[in-house]
């Protein structure tokens, strides 16, 4: 069995649900504790979101430029008890768990990365590894992060995609969430119900009117939870519905959002309800041209190692989109990691290796 897997299995093993990274965190500073140059910087972005732990950094010196890899320490749920299999060249869960692969083949990958780097002996350039956390939350590790640690990153390469090694996640969408409430009144349903205004009958009406799913090949909405009502024999005075929209082009966001609210305002006034909304724009896509100097390294990197390159979309984002927002040069690569928030996660052994491979050439040849 080759290092990185080892790596990862043990990091599979490893509880970590968001905001209780600190078993990673420790197994990773343990790890690295063999190499007495190496410091291991935690942040206080746990204190900030009241986890039980921060973002790691490290910083490896070398030449220029300097880049920055980044793997998230947190999964989704379930993951209190994880029971990695590794049969026929796959590693799954035992079925009951998540495995995690999202995102511990990325930490095994930049743990084996500050291996080569620590004990080969070759010109590299400045390298800062950074282990973050809550990221299946709204991105909040990457987007609490201090500047100071971004201040001097040329590039980012992310290690949280999903297709074949050697997909780069070369656009993603723009998206907004909220809220969209309708108030009604409430009356007693079986004595005067003409007297209320039942919000469930005018949210059914206006989403009725509105297309929900796949708008066209660049855009989707999506209403996800409703929560009203407090007895059947009420009628239901308030109900709110947590939307969220997502479209490869900004124009189109913004013309699918006003198109709900004004849809949801015209119809509460048909009906003498009110309504209220708290939709707001989240981090912002990206989309890069195929000559990027980001993806130039990767590409010859991929090369290198008779790997076929691919530029993806993806649908969702993800530490990458905050740190182009916050202006630096990122893009997300994949793992190859595969039903990912599923208890079918997997990941194959030998994509582990062959990500090895390629990330070890990338540091030969990012200029």
């Amino acid at each position: 069995m080759s290092e990185i897997v080892k790596i990862f299995l043990e990091l599979a093993k490893i509880p970590s649900p968001s905001k209780k990274e600190r078993p990673v965190a420790e197994y990773i500073k343990n790890y690295l504790a063999k190499y007495p140059t190496i410091e291991v910087l935690e942040d206080r972005t746990g204190q900030k979101i009241d986890g039980n732990c921060g973002n790691l950094i490290v910083k490896i010196p070398g030449g220029s430029p300097h880049i920055l890899f980044d793997a998230h320490m947190d999964t989704v749920a379930p993951c209190d008890a994880i029971n990695p299999q590794l049969k026929n060249g796959v590693i799954t869960s035992d079925g009951t768990s998540i495995l995690g692969a999202d995102d511990k083949s990325g930490l095994a990958l930049m743990l084996a990365l500050i291996d080569h780097l620590m004990t080969d002996d070759f010109p590299h350039p400045t390298c800062t590894f950074l282990f973050t956390v809550c990221e299946e939350q709204s991105l909040m590790g990457a987007k609490l992060l201090e500047q100071k640690y971004l201040d001097s990153v040329d590039y980012i390469y992310v290690l949280d995609g999903e297709g074949p090694i050697g997909t780069a996640v070369v656009k993603t969408p723009h998206g907004c969430k909220g809220t969209l409430k309708v108030i009604g009144k409430e009356a007693h349903a079986g004595v005067c119900p003409e007297e209320g205004i039942n919000a469930f009958v005018v949210a059914a009406e206006a989403v009725s009117t509105l297309s929900i799913g796949r708008i066209d090949e660049e855009t989707t909405c999506n209403i996800g939870v409703a929560q009203g009502g407090t007895a059947t024999n009420v009628v239901m005075g308030e109900l709110s519905l947590q939307f969220e929209a997502r479209s490869f082009s900004p124009q189109k966001l913004e013309e699918l959002t006003n198109h709900v609210k004004e849809t949801f305002a015209r119809v509460c006034q048909q009906y003498g309800a009110q309504f209220e909304e708290t939709l707001q724009l989240g981090t912002p896509g990206y989309q890069l041209a195929d000559a990027a100097p980001i993806l130039t390294a990767f590409k010859k990197a991929c090369e290198h190692e008779a790997v076929v390159y691919q530029g993806a979309a993806c649908g969702g984002g993800s530490n990458a989109n905050v740190y182009r927002m916050r202006g630096i040069n990122a893009v997300n690569l994949s793992t190859n990691m595969q039903n990912i928030h599923s208890v079918n996660e997997q990941i194959a052994a030998a994509d582990l290796e062959k990500m090895l491979t390629v990330l070890k050439q990338l540091l030969q040849k990012v200029k």
